[in-house]
């Protein structure tokens, strides 16, 4: 089972027949949707930085380019039609597209909105997004979507903003059942600095290939284990991200097992997908 782990709307992903186009280019079964950050039919072009800068930690500069360039209203405008979207095109898609609603725990009616939201939709996890959304994770709302998220059984993917928050993250994750998926591998080396202080309960995703290189892909492996890393694409940023992550993954000299887990099986087995 190859599933593309963390991907949005918009670019190859624009609509049902580009997202089942994409797939079957790639050799991938299913794909883990959410909206973009902005309407986005065309590919956003990212700088293969990742070969440039192989040991590199890209994503906190990234981050505050983000925060910078967000318009909140419209942003959230955006992510509300694009959750309907993602909904209306997995209802379609006969189990291939796996939504994930994307939240913002500091929203007024958040806890509301997801308890009836998931009653008729049956999201298969929770995506949040620090940069777009600076909420704290020492919060009560960010605790809220934790633990309803627990409640639920469904994961939580989780873009973290800076090394301060990392570090909270890291104090407080293990006490919940959540189960959180780290985004980008962003703050890796503060995850295996302190790695024993985490619990079981977390996954790394290693999207996307413009941003995160084979290096920093196999500290991951190394550091936690192939039972604990996610392959992800993160379309629409970047051109022919599916099939660089696919291929990047089979060029780490892991074992079949091992390089099926990171592929797809983690995730198939978190979400019983």
């Amino acid at each position: 089972m190859i599933i593309d782990g963390h991907a949005h709307l918009g670019g190859e992903y624009k609509d049902l027949t580009a997202v089942l186009k994409t797939l079957e280019l790639a050799g991938a079964d299913k794909v883990v949707l959410c909206p973009a950050d902005h309407m986005r039919k065309d590919t956003f072009q990212v700088p293969d930085l990742a070969n440039r800068l192989p040991s590199r930690e890209l994503n906190f500069a990234v981050n505050r380019l983000i925060r910078y360039a967000t318009n909140r209203i419209s942003l959230q405008l955006n992510i509300e039609t694009g959750n309907q979207e993602v909904f209306k095109i997995s209802e379609l898609s006969k189990g291939r597209v796996l939504q994930f609603f994307w939240a913002d725990p500091d929203k007024n009616g958040i806890m509301d909105e997801l308890e009836s939201k998931f009653e008729t939709w049956r999201f298969k996890g929770i995506k949040l997004h620090q940069a777009c959304h600076p909420f704290k994770i020492n919060s009560s709302h960010f605790r809220n979507v934790a633990e309803f998220a627990s409640g639920k059984e469904i994961p939580v993917f989780v873009h973290l903003y800076s090394k301060g928050e990392i570090q909270e993250f890291i104090s407080s994750s293990r006490i919940y059942k959540t189960t959180f998926i780290i985004g980008h591998l962003i703050g890796l080396e503060i995850f295996v600095k302190l790695k024993n202080q985490l619990g079981r309960n977390l996954y790394f995703d290693i999207s996307c290939p413009p941003l995160v290189s084979g290096d920093r892909i196999k500290l991951a492996v190394k550091e936690f284990g192939p039972e604990r890393v996610i392959m992800g694409s993160d379309i629409p940023y970047g051109k022919n991200n599916l099939q660089k992550v696919i291929e990047g993954i089979r060029s780490l000299n892991l074992s079949a097992r091992e390089t099926e887990l990171i592929l797809g099986n983690n995730l198939m087995n978190l979400l019983s997908a």
